[in-house]
This record gives C-alpha cells, structure tokens and sequence, in this order.
C-alpha cells in the first residue's frame, strides 16, 4: 500500500502538526506519520493531570486557538484533546502507531511499519522531520536496572496504592510523580543525586513537595544516589538500603538520531543536535527539521513547542522559495 504526497513530515507532535497545517494552506498534499499515537512525548512523559508551565496561548498552533474553559494552565490530557481537534479541523493526513523502518531520500521515499505488522511505502519530494527531542529513558546505569519492578513512565497512579515507591529524580517529572502516588497512599520515597529537588520545578509544586519531605510524609534520600538495584531491595550511595515494591526513574530523555542518520542528516556537538540553516530550517534540498528535535538531547530546555511557531513558515517560505519571515519578537517566559 502506497501513500504518495507532497511532503511527508514524521512526527505527529504539536509542531509536526503545526508544520503540516501551514503547508496545507499553502497547497501542498502532505501526509504525516508517527510511530506512536498523537502529541506521543506528551501521553507517554507526562504524569497524569500533569499541568504546562506554558500558558495555553503560546501552546496554541497556527489555525485554531485554544480557549480553556477555567482559563488556566493545560493539563497533558487538555492538550492532547487539542491536538485530536486540530486534525479534525484541519482535515490533515495523519498515520499513527507506524513506525518508519527504512527510506531514502532524492526523492524521499521511505518504508513504514504498522502496528498490524502491515509495511506502507511513502513516497514525497519533501521530507521535514519533526521526531521531538524524547525518544527513550536516561539509564542510571547500575546493576539491576532491567529489572522488572523498574519503570520509566509513572502510569496510573492508582497502581502503587498501599506500596512502597521509590521516585528516583528531582525535576518535574520526579516530584508530580512523588506527589500523585502519594495522594493515592503509596509510600513514597524520593532520591536526588543533589541536597534539594531542582530550583526548576514548577513554582506550584516546589514548596508543596518541599513540605512532605520537611514532615517526613515523604522520605527524602537527598543528595543520594542509586548504585544497585536487587528483587529486594534498592542501595544507595553511602550503603543505606531499601526495602521497596516499585521503583520509577524519572530522570530525563535522549533523543535517538537513527532516522537523522537514515536520511544523512549531519549531527554535531554533545547533544547530537542536528546541522540545519536555522533560517529554512533545511538540511538539504530535500530534507527540512522543525520543533524540538533541532536541539538534540537538551539537558536545560531551550527548544520548547512555544518558540517553535515560525519553524513551519520557515519551511514554507523556503519551499515557495520566498524571504524567510523575520523572527516574531520572543515572548519572555517567566515561567523557566
């Protein structure tokens, strides 16, 4: 089965949708296609009713606003709700849970896998990459680690009820995952390699978490880290040892550049990131990279959806062979 288009961005992301609906006004046939479902970083990361630092103006992509009704800051499943309405409203060409598995580029063509075990050949003059920068867990890299009572991604929070959890993280993600298997009754441990959970989590939670651990309702293990992990138990750095049933690592992302390297895509720099004209976006006559997946692996975030807006036009105007549009003045983001 055979889907031929103009352009075929990979990635079903906010700013692979983004990049999709500005082409289509433009008049190009354009398919899209993501190995996981729509906004994939966001359902798979995000801990539940997790809430944007971003307010929903600066989420809002071209074509459709989003008017929250309690005018307050998105939740994932919010957003998420956003992305599905902006491809209905767009009427856009999406294909999900294919993963690409093999392509070529002058012309691009590439080889997509379902999730049926069906292969679909994409067939376009134009390919923009829009694959995010959080392809696959940081590994702490200790013994034990492979185990299955260890997991990446939080899920229902309603399954560590009445357990003993290990957070292993001080960022974000590490203290809404503390905060919601506590508010389900889990026995919540929480391990930091540094004296205190990051001075850049979320200002709503920070002082929140900071509490439980003063009272002890949460124990802290800070600065400790993890240095084996058994089926009974969990040791720290210093020799201390836990007695826990879960273990939840919440300790960042890396991007995987195999479709960069399938389509020769130059990287460079300690993150990986991609050799692109920021002005076009482009890598090659054929080849184009928007959003977050620009920036490689970030260790502080800098590329976020919010100041991704003007890649799509960029790619637009590079293909219309017009001007580059001037850069939209930055918006602070008092936030980060």
């Amino acid at each position: 089965m055979n889907r031929v288009s103009d352009v075929l961005v990979v990635g079903a992301g906010p700013i692979g949708l983004e990049t999709a609906a500005v082409l289509s006004a433009e008049g190009h046939d354009v398919q899209v296609v993501d190995a996981g479902p729509l906004g994939a970083t966001i359902s798979r990361t995000f801990p539940p009713h997790t809430r944007f630092f971003t307010s929903p103006e600066r989420l809002a992509l071209f074509g459709l606003a989003i008017a929250p009704l309690a005018q307050e800051k998105l939740t994932g499943e919010e957003y998420l709700a956003y992305l599905r309405q902006y491809v209905a409203t767009h009427e856009l060409k999406v294909d999900t849970f294919t993963e690409v598995v093999a392509g070529t580029v002058g012309p691009v063509r590439l080889v997509g896998l379902t999730a049926s075990g069906l292969h679909r050949t994409y067939e376009a003059r134009t390919l923009v990459l829009a694959t995010g920068g959080t392809d696959r867990p940081r590994r702490l890299g200790v013994p034990g680690e492979d185990l299955p009572h260890v997991r990446s991604h939080l899920g229902d929070p309603h399954r560590y009820a009445g357990r003993r959890v290990l957070i292993v993280g001080g960022r974000n993600s590490a203290v809404e995952s503390a905060l919601r298997c506590y508010r389900v009754g889990a026995q919540v441990h929480l391990c930091h390699r540094r004296a205190a959970v990051h001075e850049r989590v979320k200002f709503w939670l920070r002082p929140e978490v900071q509490s439980l651990l003063d009272e002890g309702a949460i124990v802290g293990h800070l600065p400790r880290e993890v240095v084996e992990i058994t089926r009974e138990h969990v040791v720290l750095s210093g020799g201390e040892r836990l007695e826990v049933d879960d273990i939840v690592l919440q300790i960042g992302y890396e991007q995987d550049g195999e479709l960069f390297d399938m389509f020769g895509v130059p990287r460079a720099g300690g993150r990986g990131a991609p050799v692109i004209d920021p002005v076009t976006m482009r890598v090659s006559d054929d080849v184009y990279v928007v959003g977050t997946a620009t920036a490689g692996t970030q260790d502080r975030f800098e590329i976020f959806i919010e100041n991704s807006h003007d890649h799509p036009q960029r790619v637009a105007a590079a293909l219309a062979g017009r001007p580059a549009p001037s850069p939209r003045r930055a918006r602070p983001i008092p936030e980060v």
